[in-house]
């Protein structure tokens, strides 16, 4: 959600940044890839600085979440785990053996 909220607020800083371009008088059509490139280099800088505080605490949850799934993963019992303790209980038989198909 974190994400979300930061992703909003950037797209927000663009769109006020755009329409300040266009309120400077960059109106004409040959002007209009001057007015987004002047908006996108000023709203980096903006939410470089504003923003902050939402960055950190998307990075922080983004973190939260990659150490979770990670623990996640290593709670979990893998198929080969299973496979291998299902060959060490048959005595007698070799893991590589086709003994069951004769």
């Amino acid at each position: 959600m974190a994400m979300v909220r930061y992703f909003i607020l950037r797209t927000l800083i663009f769109i006020g940044c755009l329409a300040a371009t266009w309120l400077l008088g960059l109106r004409d059509r040959e002007e209009q890839l001057l007015a987004v490139v002047i908006a996108a280099v000023a709203s980096m800088i903006i939410s470089a600085f504003v923003l902050r505080p939402f960055r950190q605490q998307a990075s922080a949850d983004i973190a939260r979440r990659v150490e979770q799934r990670g623990e996640k993963r290593r709670d979990e019992v893998s198929d080969e785990d299973i496979e291998d303790a299902e060959t060490a209980r048959r005595p007698g038989q070799s893991a590589g053996s086709d003994s069951d198909f004769r």
